[in-house]
């Protein structure tokens, strides 16, 4: 399949050095580490958060020097933050707003107006596809569990159609039922052709979610399982060599 993210050497002072690794569509790829190896500070990177220092990130063959969340979505890359409630969702607003946030522009004419029957279809597709739980799409964010919240942003990032999704902690504080049809949804996207990363320390969730798993150590690459080598003892090993 065709490589749609490509690190090279990237690093950032007090955070990770010469991570390097490629991503292909289809692909769902774990990275993970102990608290403080430095894996979060690489999705933060990638999606422009924080700046890297040196090192290239190149999407879909092209390489984009990405100094700013505005510069990593338009490249094609979309991110689900740990922290939804403060980072991700428009808590005082309702989900079709919060659906339809990063993807507005994308329903203008060349005149500038907006196609809001396109909107509407939009917005009731992925309330449906998603599953989530509410009395209906102007229903107020806040009100939502966990696992509700948590699918509102997938579903603003699903209606951008980026070309890589990162997440880190996709199923951080949801519930069983709805961590189960958040992967499902993962795999999904996958089978669609779209690149994932997922960030995460619940070592089941990468086993039963990835097809590679990068090991990060004081913020370096230092393992990669593949196939069979995915196994949660092995995993818990290598994260404490």
């Amino acid at each position: 399949a065709p490589v749609l993210l490509q690190l090279d050497k990237l690093s950032r002072a007090g955070g990770f050095s010469d991570v390097s690794f490629t991503l292909r569509a289809g692909e769902i790829l774990g990275i993970t580490g102990l608290l403080g190896s430095g894996r979060s500070e690489i999705a933060e990177a990638i999606f422009g958060i924080h700046q890297a220092d040196s090192g290239t990130i190149t999407v879909n063959g092209k390489e984009h020097r990405i100094t700013s969340i505005r510069d990593a979505v338009h490249a094609g890359i979309g991110y689900v933050p740990e922290d939804r409630l403060t980072q991700g969702l428009f808590m005082d607003v309702s989900i079709a707003e919060n659906i339809i946030a990063a993807s507005l522009d994308s329903y203008r004419s060349r005149s500038g107006l907006l196609d809001r029957s396109r909107i509407r279809t939009s917005i009731a597709d992925l309330f449906g596809r998603l599953r989530i739980q509410a009395p209906n799409v102007d229903a107020v964010v806040r009100s939502l569990s966990g696992g509700n919240a948590q699918r509102v942003v997938l579903a603003k990032w699903l209606d951008r159609k980026p070309a890589v999704l990162v997440l880190n902690g996709p199923t951080v504080g949801v519930d069983i039922g709805s961590k189960e049809e958040i992967i499902t949804i993962l795999r999904e996207q996958a089978a669609a052709g779209m690149g994932i990363v997922i960030i995460s320390d619940d070592i089941p969730e990468l086993v039963t979610s990835c097809h590679r798993i990068l090991i990060v150590h004081d913020g370096r690459i230092v393992s990669e399982l593949v196939g069979d080598e995915i196994d949660a003892n092995e995993i818990q090993r290598r994260m404490a060599a």
